[in-house]
């Protein structure tokens, strides 16, 4: 019997809701992740209430969950800067109310950057926010937010894992870069998983997806990614390039055939 895994796609929605449903409809997608706003200005547009009612409606018909929201790409709660910390808390608290407005169940945010001032000032900071680039600094931050275990989880994404310097390539890298990350982290935190190649050299530091099979990581270690059980109920999230229905359905069928 063929492993069940939740295998979606970040799906653009500037064309209407009505023609993002229409292509998770196509694609059967398990889950799905949206930007509800604008990624790259502090200010987006009103929620329309009747387009995104019948965005949630169409997403529970479809069985499509989780659904979450990326978070734009200002937010930086580690920051330094008071400004730009109240700035951060303030998106990012709109971002919710979108969110439950969209049928989203999760929000997925950048943690940030400390700015020179250290790692422990940056997590200082982060769970100030919420009440790194590193496993232990995810674990510490969820650590000492106890309070709100239930709702804060962790997303891994498996290109910007390998440009921290963590091995995730092939079989074994991917298995061993697991097991640190569960070692670290309680599974059950996890929540989950953007599934993208990258060409970029281990260790460094750049944001570039390509697709499946195409970079570092390769088919055998997202075979390794989807099979491995401890993250059997993550959501798996392709972020990678090119049209939805034409490089997104390749990348979609490429997952779908390691399990």
């Amino acid at each position: 019997m063929a492993k069940e895994r939740r295998i979606g796609m970040h799906m653009r929605t500037g064309r209407g809701l009505d023609k993002a449903v229409e292509t998770i409809r196509a694609l059967q997608l398990g889950t799905v992740q949206i930007f509800t706003g604008n990624p790259s200005a502090w200010r987006s547009a009103p929620v329309d209430a009747q387009a995104t009612a019948a965005f949630k409606r169409s997403l529970q018909e479809l069985d499509v969950r989780p659904a979450m929201s990326h978070a734009m790409y200002l937010i930086n709660l580690a920051s330094p800067n008071p400004n730009f910390q109240k700035k951060s808390r303030e998106a990012l608290r709109a971002e919710l109310e979108r969110t439950e407005a969209y049928g989203c169940q999760y929000v997925v945010t950048h943690v940030g950057s400390h700015m020179g001032d250290g790692a422990q000032a940056g997590i200082d900071r982060v769970v100030a926010a919420l009440d790194g680039a590193k496993f232990d600094d995810l674990a510490q931050i969820l650590g000492r937010l106890p309070q709100h275990a239930p709702r804060l989880g962790v997303t891994i994404d498996t290109a910007h894992v390998y440009a921290s310097g963590y091995d995730d390539a092939g079989t074994d890298g991917m298995r061993t870069t697991l097991d640190q990350l569960t070692s670290a982290i309680p599974a059950q935190r996890i929540r989950a998983c953007h599934c993208n190649d990258t060409t970029v050299a281990l260790g460094g530091k750049a944001d570039r997806h390509v697709n499946i099979g195409k970079g570092n990581i390769g088919l055998d270690g997202f075979r390794a990614l989807l099979n491995y059980e401890p993250l059997a109920h993550c959501a798996f999230v392709l972020e990678t390039p090119g049209d939805e229905m034409l490089e997104g359905r390749e990348n979609l069928d490429a997952l779908r055939s390691l399990l």
